[in-house]
């Protein structure tokens, strides 16, 4: 399996590379007013509209109070309502991922077990990594001591360079049950 790595603060995580369409530097989105939290907003790419989802957020990984929690925009300016000093344009990045339709065309054992999204869908995350050749035999159940992240969202982890790397489960994150 090939991986996409990413990183969300000090977590290293990954999905498998067949749910990328692509990736890009974070652009400028528009809000969904009424939207849950973890909803960044609406991104239109070459015609296509993507719905943005914020994976710390999404992951639980923001607590009230925190300074990551301030929403970036992506026109290089973050939120400056909680300070009057500037701020250093936070950097991230949006991976786009490929609809259950496009999916399917590519591996349809993957598309039923891990692309439960009919619509274009994206994730903003903090730090790019590589792409990581993954051999199944080593991907481990997640342990229940897992921190910084609910297990529900972890397909399984693998020991890479004394890392811990977290391979999500991608469809969780996209689901309508909020209690994932």
């Amino acid at each position: 399996m090939l991986v996409c790595t990413f990183s969300l603060g000090e977590l290293y995580l990954g999905i498998d590379i067949v749910l990328v369409r692509e990736i890009n530097q974070s652009l400028g989105y528009t809000s969904v007013p009424g939207a849950p939290n973890h909803i960044q907003g609406m991104l239109n790419i070459r015609g296509s509209v993507i719905t943005m989802f914020n994976l710390k957020q999404r992951l639980d990984m923001v607590k009230p109070g925190d300074e990551t929690q301030q929403q970036f925009d992506g026109s290089g300016e973050e939120d400056e309502s909680s300070s009057s000093a500037p701020k250093k344009r936070k950097q991230q990045f949006n991976i786009i991922l490929r609809t259950k339709n496009e999916v399917t065309r590519i591996d349809k054992a993957i598309a039923q077990e891990d692309c439960s999204w009919d619509d274009p869908v994206g994730l903003v995350v903090d730090r790019l990594g590589d792409v990581q050749k993954i051999d199944d035999h080593t991907i481990q159940v997640a342990p229940a001591n897992l921190q910084g992240i609910s297990s529900d969202f972890v397909r399984g982890v693998v020991e890479m360079d004394n890392k811990l790397l977290l391979i999500l489960n991608v469809g969780s994150i996209f689901s309508e049950n909020e209690e994932a």
